[in-house]
């Protein structure tokens, strides 16, 4: 027996080696992880299927509300920046309605016509009111 040497530096030196013995498995560069490019092109795609879609179901009609059955915008014409008079077809009527930022009010009612008379040109608006005023 070796005396002045004490048993625990034994097994500090044994745990030392182990340490030393494994760290080349720690001390190499870590693995690469997976790439960010398929992720990123995928956010773009959906972001630009957004606008798409969007516009998809504006033209085809999808994004109109499910209370709306039965009634529908024949035309409309401004009158300022908040007011237009605009016509609504619901069921075999055409309401004349004037729109305005804070209400809306009938200003006729007329029987169901042909959508090509409204052509949006002053002549068949002025042609529409007269047929209102009668």
């Amino acid at each position: 027996m070796i005396v002045g040497r004490r048993p625990t530096n034994d097994v500090r030196g044994v745990f030392a080696a182990l340490a030393l013995a494994s760290a080349p498995a720690y001390a190499q560069a870590p693995a690469e992880g997976p790439s960010l490019v398929p992720m990123v092109v995928a956010l773009v795609f959906v972001l630009a299927l957004i606008p798409v879609a969007m516009w998809l179901l504006k033209r085809l009609g999808g994004a109109q509300p499910a209370g709306t059955a039965g009634l529908r915008v024949v035309a409309q014409l401004p009158l300022g920046p908040r007011e237009r008079i605009v016509v609504v077809e619901a069921g075999e009527r055409w309401l004349l309605l004037g729109v305005t930022a804070a209400s809306i009010s009938r200003v006729g009612t007329l029987p169901k016509g042909d959508a090509s008379a409204l052509s949006g040109s002053a002549t068949s608006f002025a042609s529409l009111m007269a047929r209102v005023q009668k």
